[in-house]
């Protein structure tokens, strides 16, 4: 996948990290930015992570809730 196809799959988006193997439930993330050594990723706490695009997938953004 070049960078074109990684930046229109995941920029801007929420992502799942998968693992190697498509099988580790891990942390869902906000796409940040998309290079070419990988995807940067902001978490929950502010900081941010590089993963790489084989082991992310896209998934629907989180609900907020609104309730004070």
């Amino acid at each position: 996948m070049d960078l074109q196809d990684m930046k229109a799959k995941f920029a801007g988006k929420h992502v799942k990290f998968l693992g190697m193997f498509g099988n580790t439930d891990g942390p869902v993330a906000k796409v940040w930015r998309v290079t070419n050594n990988g995807v940067w990723v902001t978490m929950q706490d502010g900081s941010r992570q590089q993963w790489h695009p084989d082991s992310i997938s896209v998934v629907p953004a989180p609900k907020v809730s609104t309730k004070r």
